[in-house]
């Protein structure tokens, strides 16, 4: 229970922050502020860590079902995280929206095509699944900031989450994406999660 609750938080946070970061001064600041929120929910996910399980699935949807397939998170437990991480950033969505007109200042961008999305959002989700996997090694997690920055600078500062499938749910609820391209990012990031998972053998080192 105290996972699932944990796995909420951090998509609420997670959602909150990339919300507020869309009124920030220029494009550059909101996705370096998504990007260090997704840097700091990898560090305390981290934290949840033990030998058996890795606690990063407890970041977003995807790194839950890129760990669920290498054996590094149980596959009972996935869709249960799932679902906590979408009702956390819905929630974060609802708080972000609530403030809408109370807070000064709003970027404004043009949404990519649904094709120009689901294409972009699948490419990027296998070296996301690549990143969590190096996280889950051992490698720093500032390595969590990479997703975010790709996924911004190709479709966009409000896309910069395009790769948690709860995230954009949330910031849907919050009326800053179309449900439509929130549908497509988060299908489109948890396939190809999936296909990072078994994909990462043809990079990685021979034994």
């Amino acid at each position: 229970m105290r996972s699932l609750t944990v796995a909420a938080l951090l998509a609420a946070i997670t959602t909150f922050v990339a919300a507020l970061a869309l009124r920030a001064p220029d494009a550059t600041v909101a996705v370096l502020a998504t990007a260090a929120v997704a840097v700091l929910v990898t560090w305390i996910a981290a934290l949840h860590t033990t030998e058996e399980e890795s606690g990063l699935a407890l970041s977003n949807p995807t790194a839950a079902v890129t760990l669920a397939l290498v054996g590094r998170q149980s596959t009972s437990f996935v869709l249960p995280i799932i679902a906590a991480q979408v009702v956390g950033a819905v929630l974060g969505g609802l708080a972000a929206l609530g403030l809408d007109d109370r807070l000064g200042g709003s970027l404004v961008w043009s949404e990519p095509s649904r094709v120009g999305t689901g294409v972009v959002v699948a490419v990027l989700a296998i070296l996301a699944a690549w990143v969590v996997l190096a996280v889950d090694g051992g490698e720093h997690p500032a390595w969590a900031a990479t997703p975010p920055l790709l996924a911004g600078a190709s479709l966009g500062v409000g896309l910069a989450l395009a790769l948690n499938p709860a995230a954009v749910l949330g910031l849907a609820t919050a009326g800053l994406l179309s449900w439509t391209t929130a549908g497509i990012a988060a299908g489109a990031g948890l396939i190809a999660s999936a296909i990072g998972a078994y994909a990462i053998t043809l990079v990685t080192p021979a034994e």
